[in-house]
This record gives structure tokens, C-alpha cells and sequence, in this order.
């Protein structure tokens, strides 16, 4: 009964995530193309490379907490005064981050010109960071408490989506972007605290710099899996955007920004599975999830692949057809997702085996840098070439972790048998 119980919080996880994730896909489907046409290859190309240098300061400031600190918060849910430690040792050590991250991004700005054109646009892009600090998804994601993450997500997407129509109506109000981001976080922010306090009835407990420090250190490895796997995907964006001026990294950047929707539908089972896995070790349902959702992620992608035209220009405009080959070259990442995320940290880290997750994703990222410094020596920085790469690397992450379950299956196996040897010899 308590089994059947789990399954249904499961599935009920589950069908949050993917209502949250399927709304981070339909609200950017109603911004993106309007985006592209409003702000023109140009400024969209800003916007671009900017969302990816952003990205590796946020993952600095998220610093894998979303992996170690849901994990603790389901180890300790029904401790309500650990569970407020827990959340205000986070905040505490994410605010520490950002404040070194700001360091960074000044002294970019006053030695790189590449960032000294894009000055005010990445000051303001560094707001919601910030804000996203107090944003304490990991808890509720512990909690196995989805249902709130989603109400407050579509909310804060509904507002940025129908602020971005309302206030951005030619190129040059590009600006406002991180603005009305940061205007959507404020939203997020007030609701998931009210249900902290009144509905959880988790108070706050500063934490000490010692505090922080253990937390930043048990957090590290996590947050090392998360900063090497940007190095196949911010990175590519963001090294390019040295090579190539704003209109020609706009037309990789619209397709990249497809992929990651469509891999985004995904995403959900694996994040739901977490919190499942860590207590079940339930890895029977995990080899149905895979054998029955991979044929049908691989019909989507084939009906991708022959219709990509159309769609790119549907979804980004005219002005993006050198778009389309790069979107059809990236599809091999979305049959790959799957399997890849769910035998990471949800089989993986059930094993406790969360370093060897960890280390798929920096073993691929170092042949991904190594690659891309290869292309750069050869001149071969292509978007197709560099799109090709990162279906290599996204491979080698799914075939180490497939390594590492198979060696950790024999192990245990061995294991098993020599205790069977003892018990029978006594």
C-alpha cells in the first residue's frame, strides 16, 4: 500500500514537472518568435551571447544545490529545523557566490571589449541572478512538493511573457529583457515564501560562515557536473561569439534555443525520478521508462528532422533559414537525452555512485574543450562542426554512465557471491 502510495506522489511529481516544463515551452514558443522578428538577427544575437555568459554565472551561483540540497531536504523533510538550516545555509552560501560573480563580471567589462559594447545590457542580465537566489525550488523538490514549484513558475512565465509584449516594440527596448526577467522573479519570490512560513511552517535560522563552508564543500561535486556539462552548451555559444558578429550567432543561437526545448521536455522524468530513486532503488520501472518512452522521443525526432524548415521559420522567421541545418544536426541530442539524464543522478546517485555522474559529464567536457581547441587551431569553427561535437560529447556522457552501472552491477555481484561463499564455509 505504502509502495502504491509512492508511485502515485511519483506520477503526481511527474505530471507537475512536465505541466512546469511543457509551460517553460509554450510561453518561450510565444515570445521566441516574436523575439527574433521584433529585436532582428542583430540585437537577438546580443541577447544570445549575453543568456550565455550568463549561464555559467548562474550555474556558479546555483553551485549543483539543486541536486545536493534536494537531497537533503528528502533525507530530513519531516525536520522542520533542519530544513530551515538547510535552506538558509544555501541562500547564505548563493549569496557569497553572486558577490564574487559580480567581481568577475566588472572586470570583464573593463578588459574585454566584446563586454565593454554589451556593458549595461549585462549588468541588468545579472539581476535575476540575484533574485533567483531566494527562489528555493530545491526544497520543494525535496519535499516532493511539485505542485507548488509549478503554480508559482507558470505565474512568474505568464507575467514575463505578457510583459514582453506589452513593452518591448522595436530593437532597441531589447534592454527591458532582464528587467521584466527580474520583475517576474519578485513575483515568484513573495509567493514561495508565504507558503514557506505560513503553509510549511519552516522558520529561518542564519547561518554561520563555517556553516556555508561545509555546505559549499558538500555541494562541490555537484556543482562540478553542472559548470563541465556548459561546457558543451553555453560555451559553444559563447566562444563563437568571439568568431562570428551578432546576425550569424543569432542563426545558431535560434537553433540551439530549439533543441533545449525539446530536450526540456525530458528533463522532467529524470527530476522527478530523483527523489524517488534515492529512497526506492526502484531500477526495474527505471528500464520500462527507457524502453518504452525511447522509440517514440526517436518517431518525434524523424518527423523533426523532415519538417525542420518549415518549423524553424514558423517558429524564428525568414531571416533564420541558415538555422535550419544546425537544428537538424542536433537532433541525435534529444534521442540521447533520456537515457543519459535518467541514469545520471537518478541511477546513478541511487547506486551512490554520484561522483561517477559527476565525472561522465567532466571526462566529456574535457574531450569537448580539447575538441574545441583543435577547431580553433585548424579553423574549423564552424557552427554544423561544432554542432557535430557536441553529439559526440553528449554520447561519451551516456556510454561512461552506462560503464560505470554495468561495473557497479558486477561489483556488487561479486560482492554477493563471496558473501554467499562465507556463509556457506561458517
Amino acid at each position: 500500500m505504502k509502495k502504491n502510495k509512492e508511485i502515485k506522489t511519483l506520477f503526481s511529481n511527474t505530471i507537475m514537472l512536465y505541466i512546469m516544463q511543457i509551460s517553460g515551452y509554450i510561453f518561450p514558443l510565444l515570445t521566441f518568435p516574436y523575439l527574433t522578428r521584433v529585436l532582428g538577427p542583430e540585437k537577438y544575437g546580443i541577447v544570445v551571447f549575453v543568456n550565455a555568459t550568463m549561464v555559467y554565472f548562474q550555474m556558479s551561483v546555483d553551485f549543483g544545490f539543486l541536486l545536493s540540497a534536494t537531497k537533503e531536504c528528502s533525507l530530513y523533510r519531516n525536520n522542520k529545523k533542519k530544513l530551515g538550516k538547510i535552506l538558509t545555509s544555501v541562500i547564505q552560501s548563493k549569496l557569497i557566490l553572486w558577490l564574487f560573480g559580480l567581481i568577475i563580471i566588472m572586470l570583464l567589462i573593463s578588459n574585454i571589449k566584446i563586454f565593454k559594447d554589451k556593458e549595461l545590457f549585462l549588468l541588468l542580465s545579472y539581476i535575476p541572478i540575484a533574485l533567483s537566489i531566494f527562489i528555493p525550488d530545491f526544497l520543494f523538490r525535496g519535499l516532493e512538493e511539485m505542485e507548488k514549484i509549478t503554480m508559482t513558475t507558470i505565474i512568474s512565465r505568464a507575467l514575463y511573457t505578457v510583459s514582453i509584449f506589452i513593452f518591448v516594440k522595436n530593437s532597441e527596448q531589447y534592454i527591458y529583457i532582464p528587467i521584466l526577467t527580474a520583475v517576474s522573479n519578485i513575483a515568484v519570490i513573495i509567493i514561495m515564501w508565504i507558503i514557506i512560513f505560513k503553509k510549511l511552517k519552516i522558520k529561518v535560522n542564519l547561518s554561520t560562515i563555517n556553516e556555508c563552508i561545509i555546505v559549499l564543500k558538500e555541494s562541490s561535486i555537484f556543482f562540478l557536473s553542472r559548470i563541465a556539462s556548459t561546457i558543451y552548451g553555453a560555451s559553444n555559444t559563447f566562444i563563437l561569439g568571439f568568431n562570428y558578429n551578432n546576425s550569424a550567432l543569432a542563426q545558431f543561437g535560434s537553433a540551439n534555443s530549439l533543441i533545449g526545448s525539446v530536450k526540456s521536455l525530458i528533463s522532467p522524468i529524470a527530476d522527478s525520478l530523483y527523489p524517488y530513486m534515492i529512497k526506492q532503488k526502484n531500477y526495474k520501472f527505471i528500464k520500462k521508462i527507457i524502453i518504452i518512452l525511447t522509440p517514440l522521443i526517436c518517431i518525434g525526432v524523424l518527423i523533426l528532422y523532415i519538417f525542420a524548415k518549415p518549423i524553424v521559420l514558423l517558429l524564428c522567421g525568414k531571416e533564420y533559414v541558415q538555422a535550419v541545418p544546425i537544428f537538424r544536426v542536433m537532433l541525435p541530442m534529444v534521442v540521447i537525452a533520456l537515457p543519459s539524464y535518467i541514469l545520471g543522478f537518478p541511477v546513478l546517485g541511487a547506486m551512490g555512485k554520484v561522483k561517477e555522474a559527476n565525472m561522465s559529464v567532466v571526462y566529456a567536457s574535457i574531450f569537448h574543450i580539447i575538441g574545441l581547441v583543435f577547431l580553433m587551431f585548424i579553423n574549423k569553427l564552424t557552427f554544423i562542426i561544432i554542432s557535430i561535437l557536441t553529439c559526440i560529447t553528449e554520447t561519451i556522457v551516456l556510454i561512461l554512465r552506462v560503464f560505470y552501472i554495468i561495473k557497479a552491477k558486477n561489483n556488487r555481484e561479486i560482492v554477493n557471491i563471496y558473501e554467499e561463499l562465507s556463509e556457506k564455509s561458517i
